[in-house]
Parts: structure tokens; C-alpha cells; sequence
């Protein structure tokens, strides 16, 4: 199903009349983090939003009175298990592109909003295909801007080179993460140095969550979501804000979202394979909900969900494709918000090879 099916699926539910009485199930711990590529009118279309749109969106978060946290704070409230007001929010850039410092930065500035750039190291280094320099990654920081770790060379992360063993494979995704981390330090001498990771691409798996966490890092991927305080610290979600999904409607979504009052107990491994391609994941509920309005959508359309008390195992019904894929799972409040959880997949194609872009 895609993206435009599901946003008319949500929107009608905004007219849908609740039949349960909801105490509402908030967490007391709730923030969106957006992430955005590029901000340019002249770069791919599916990493891009306009300076215009942009700013349209800046203006929606300052008129509906949003809280803008630096993204370290949220991580420092949700390690210590504290509540945060209402309407809190993060921005961050993935992959540290010049327009971000033409573009975004002179808007953001302008209303003292904190932001987070995950860069790749080499490729500022090195000044490959638009990419921000060290001198206006620091001048960034010291007015407003962390700069986190997005691995030195921007690799699949999951994928093996040939004959890599896992141990091999296990040093050198430590190497991406330390040696970046290493070179963030030396260049940028304005900030502490924040235990923050974002995985390039999203593309994660259950070894690489415990190797970012041995190494102390929060991580994030690109999956959607409102980060609670229940979710896996080295897989919070973000919103990728990019694309044909930079219009107010779906950002107005996205931004006031909450995070689904569930827990994920089990899931499939990535990558998947194709004697894997209806991948699962369980998630177990910490408060009654109405289980006829929560629904689950992937790249097939609707998924089955089967519940076993208050432990939903949800899959898809058909092979999910070959290539980044995610389930989407929403359940609608009474007050026209969302909770919403997505899952993230990497399936190889039939043969064992990899979609790689």
C-alpha cells in the first residue's frame, strides 16, 4: 500500500466516532524527532524539501507553539526517566549537505531553534557531492547545532564484504563508528561530545543494536514515530520529512504524533531472506486499547494482526519486496492525533544479493 493510501486511511479515521472511552494513554515521556537531507529546490526529490516548504514548516511549529529541545536534552530526559511537557520536539539533518548551511540554518538561527546534524566524516573531508565543511559544521555549533555521528564512509552496514567473518564485520562497524566520532571531536571543539548515532540508510539489526550500545551510543533510524519512553534506545524513531511528504497536512500528522503504549518483545532479524519475506514483529500492550481501530499497513497493504491477550504478532500477508521496506501501525485518539509505531526491514533479493543505492 502506499504512503498516499495509508495518509487517506489515517484521515478518515479523523472523522471516526471513538468507542471506547480513552483515559488517554500517554506516556509521560513523548517527542517527535524530524530529520531531514537536503533543503534545496535543485536536489533529488526524494531526499529534498524546499527552502519554502521549510519554512512553512518552522512557522507551524512556532504559531502552534511546539517546544524545540536540542536533541541531546530529550535523550538526557528520556535516560533519566523524566516527563517532559507537552509538544516537544527535535530537528536533525542527516548527511550534512551545504544547502543545510545556505538554507536551513539562516531560518533556524533567526528563531534560536536547536538542531542536530549526523554527519559522515569523509565525505566532509574529503568535500564529495555538496557537502558542508569542518568550519561551518563548528560555526553551526556554537549557535545552536549538535554534531553527531553518522559512521565515517555512510556504509550499508548490514552488508558483509567477501569472506568478511563476523568478527571481521563486527570491527570494522566499530571502526565507521569511533573513527567518525574521533574526527567530529577533533574538528569540532564547541560542544560536548554527544553519545548520539544515526545509522545510514535506517538499516539496522540486532547485532548492530548491541554493538552502538556497547559503545555507549543512543542511535536512531529512519523509521517513523514518537519516541516514548518504552522504544529501544538504539532505535528511536524519527520522521524522514522529504519528498512528496513535505506538504503541512502530512507534517501536521507527523508532528503531533504519540508513541504507541506498547513494547516490542520479538521481531524478525534483518536482512530478511526470501525463506523470511513475511517478516514479524510482537508487540505487547501496557493498557487496553480498541483493538477494531488498531491497524497495521507495509508495502503489501493491510497486515494480519492476531492477538494472544494483550500481545499483538503482527505480519504481512504476502513476501514483502527486495529492498528497505517498513509496517506502519496506527491506532487514532479522540482528539484527531495518532499513536504510532513502524518497523523497519532490509530483504535481500531471492538470489542472496543485496538492493544497495
Amino acid at each position: 500500500m502506499t504512503y498516499n493510501v495509508i495518509k487517506i486511511t489515517f484521515l478518515s479515521l479523523f472523522f471516526y466516532s471513538m468507542t471506547f472511552s480513552e483515559k488517554y494513554l500517554n506516556d509521560p515521556f513523548n517527542a517527535v524527532v524530524l530529520t531531514y537531507h537536503h533543503v534545496a529546490n535543485d536536489t533529488p526529490a526524494i531526499t529534498s524539501i524546499s527552502p519554502q516548504n521549510f519554512e512553512q514548516q518552522l512557522q507551524y511549529i512556532e504559531s502552534k507553539q511546539f517546544n524545540v529541545w536540542p536533541l541531546p536534552k530529550i535523550i538526557s530526559a528520556l535516560q533519566q526517566r523524566q516527563a517532559i511537557p507537552p509538544k516537544v520536539i527535535a530537528i536533525t539533518f542527516d548527511d550534512a549537505y551545504l544547502s543545510i548551511f545556505e538554507h536551513a540554518y539562516p531560518l533556524l538561527k533567526k528563531r534560536n531553534y536547536p538542531f542536530t546534524i549526523f554527519v559522515t566524516t569523509d565525505s566532509v573531508d574529503n568535500q564529495y557531492n555538496h557537502q558542508l565543511s569542518w568550519p561551518k559544521l563548528l560555526e553551526m555549533s556554537k549557535n545552536g547545532a549538535t554534531i553527531a555521528n553518522h559512521t565515517v564512509n555512510h556504509p550499508h552496514m548490514l552488508k558483509r564484504l567477501d569472506d568478511e567473518t563476523t568478527a571481521q564485520w563486527q570491527q570494522r562497524m566499530r571502526d565507521e563508528i569511533i573513527q567518525a566520532q574521533q574526527r567530529i571531536d577533533e574538528e569540532i571543539t564547541s560542544q560536548d561530545k554527544p553519545q548520539l548515532f544515526a545509522y545510514p540508510y535506517g538499516e539496522h539489526n540486532d547485532a548492530l543494536k548491541k554493538l552502538v550500545k556497547d559503545l555507549g551510543y543512543v542511535a536512531f533510524g529512519q523509521q517513523s514515530g514518537a519516541i516514548g519512553s518504552m522504544i529501544n534506545r538504539q532505535i528511536l524513531p524519527r520522521f524522514p520529512i522529504s519528498g512528496n511528504y513535505t506538504d503541512l497536512t502530512d507534517f501536521s500528522l507527523k508532528i503531533n504524533t504519540l508513541a504507541l503504549p506498547a513494547k516490542e518483545i520479538a521481531a524478525s532479524d534483518n536482512p530478511i531472506t526470501a525463506d523470511n519475506a513475511k517478516p514479524m514483529v510482537k508487540l505487547a500492550f501496557t493498557r487496553e486499547i480498541n483493538r477494531h481501530l488498531f491497524k497495521c499497513y507495509g508495502p503489501g497493504g493491510a497486515l494480519n494482526i492476531d492477538w494472544q491477550g494483550n500481545i499483538a504478532t503482527i505480519h504481512a500477508a504476502d513476501p514483502i519486496p527486495a529492498g528497505r521496506s517498513r509496517y506502519n501501525c496506527t491506532l487514532p485518539t479522540t482528539d484527531d492525533r495518532f499513536y504510532w509505531y513502524s518497523k523497519a526491514w532490509v530483504r535481500l533479493k531471492d538470489n542472496g544479493d543485496w538492493v544497495l543505492d
